[in-house]
């Protein structure tokens, strides 16, 4: 059997992966910072960007554990209702069209006093 080193090259430049992460997506909260103290029961800004890879469609932010918005645009500030005193988990989650997570997702978890 006949080795062409170039061909293959050639094909890894042709039918080779992209980067993992325009593959399998990104999620990146930029606002809050993990662990901070926000208002309670004050509407609260989610900045964030997202990369929904190749599976994903949309997102969703899910607020302990509860889905509370579907996310279509992928970079921007969102607005949280307020949360009740105590501690909480934010998330955004990259899914598909049939609303099932692709696995990418991002969390900061909060206090709110």
């Amino acid at each position: 059997m006949n080795n062409h080193p170039l061909a293959s090259i050639l094909l890894a430049i042709l039918f080779g992966s992209t980067p993992a992460h325009a593959a399998n997506g990104k999620v990146t909260i930029s606002a809050p910072a993990k662990g901070a103290v926000v208002a309670a029961n004050a509407k609260l800004k989610l900045s964030y960007e997202a990369d929904t890879g190749y599976d994903g469609d949309h997102l969703h932010l899910n607020v302990d554990g509860k889905r509370t918005d579907v996310i279509r645009q992928l970079k921007g500030t969102i607005e949280v209702d307020g949360l009740a005193p105590g501690k909480h988990q934010l998330c955004l989650l990259v899914n598909t069209k049939g609303h099932v997570p692709t696995g990418p997702e991002s969390c900061v978890d909060v206090t709110a006093k």
